[in-house]
């Protein structure tokens, strides 16, 4: 065998050891080299309410520099010995550089900042505070509550929530109002009925002259519950008194008619005894029916009624309603807080300074 084609055959050797070597090499770095440990990271354990976008990698940085990264991020559940003191959130693992564990005291406040709006959220150590103690660092193990992020993403998708859970309550509860509206109109016009067919059976009769104002008076709340009791403010204690209100007139009416049905079987005995051509046109059948027209509205109230308290107990209860809108605490404490930061501090949430 030539000298030539022993060379030939090494040097395809040498070069397929060569690019195993570099691909060896490459390998290494991409998916090894940023898992090997130098020295030993001290771990922590920082629990968050709400951890506001944070992601595993993400760093965390104490004036400005990166002094460890998160590992980890794990859901906590409801109970256990916590910072969280037993409520729900996260709990994120944060391995920080064994030479620099110092710079994070042990009561440090850890929150979640970014650069930018749109930009990756990290763990930022704020300073301390102006005449506090240095006290000792962090060690091994270490639990830290973080300060609930004041973010302006957190503000809108909390207003957002809100705004939504109060357009599904209008939606739920308009049908209700709609068609408790169109009853009242009913029975406000069925009274009116039945005002104009006693006058025209005994006009003039002082009897009836009491009915007719309490008839009167029966419409004119009826209308203004109507037209204001709902199609005003739709709060708690108005939406309570609303339903009062309505039941009040309900029994107001059924009053009258109570009233009327004697009153009209007796004027329909003397107009059978002294007027026999007026039983032709039956004006009392006619008084009769309008009655029983009312009677009818009002039953049909009732129903409507009961399921308006029923959607006043959902919204004083705060169960997926407007409710929830009314007695979020956290919504009125957050703007309180962004307020405060974009006054003094708007680099936490637009952009800081470099």
């Amino acid at each position: 065998m030539s000298l030539l084609a022993q060379d030939e055959r090494l040097t395809r050797r040498v070069g397929a050891i060569a690019l195993g070597v570099i691909a060896t090499a490459i390998g290494f770095f991409v998916f090894v080299w940023d898992r090997i440990e130098i020295g030993s990271p001290t771990r922590i354990r920082v629990y968050f309410r709400h951890s506001a976008s944070l992601r595993e990698g993400a760093p965390l940085i104490v004036a400005g520099k990166t002094i460890g990264h998160i590992e980890a991020i794990e859901n906590v559940l409801h109970g256990g010995k916590n910072p969280l003191a037993g409520e729900v959130g996260t709990v994120a693992t944060v391995a920080i550089d064994d030479d620099q564990a110092w710079k994070v005291p042990a009561s440090a406040e850890i929150f979640v900042a970014s650069r930018g709006m749109l930009s990756g959220k990290y763990l930022e150590v704020a300073p301390a505070k102006r005449d506090a103690e240095p006290g000792p660092s962090v060690r091994e193990g270490a639990e830290l509550l973080a300060a609930s992020p004041p973010s302006l993403d957190s503000v809108l998708q909390r207003t957002w929530t809100n705004i939504t859970t109060a357009r599904m309550f209008a939606e739920a509860v308009g049908p209700e109002y709609r068609a408790l509206r169109t009853q009242l109109d009913a029975l406000r016009g069925n009274l009116a009925a039945t005002a104009a067919e006693l006058d025209a059976l005994a006009p003039g009769n002082r009897a009836t002259e009491p009915l007719f104002d309490q008839a009167r008076d029966i419409m004119a709340e009826a209308k203004q519950l109507r037209d204001v009791g709902l199609g005003g403010d739709l709060g708690i204690a108005a939406f309570r008194t609303m339903v009062a209100d309505a039941r009040r007139v309900l029994a107001q009416t059924r009053a009258a008619l109570d009233k009327l049905e004697p009153l009209a079987a007796r004027l329909g005995s003397e107009v059978t005894r002294v007027r026999g051509g007026i039983a032709a046109r039956d004006p009392v059948g006619r008084l009769e029916a309008a009655i029983a027209r009312g009677r009818e509205a009002i039953a049909k109230i009732d129903p409507l009624l009961a399921k308006a308290e029923e959607i006043s107990a959902r919204v004083a209860r705060g169960e997926g309603s407007l409710g929830l809108l009314m007695k979020d605490p956290e919504f009125p404490e957050d703007a309180k807080e962004l307020g405060k930061i974009l006054k003094r501090k708007p680099w936490r949430v637009i952009v800081k300074p470099k």
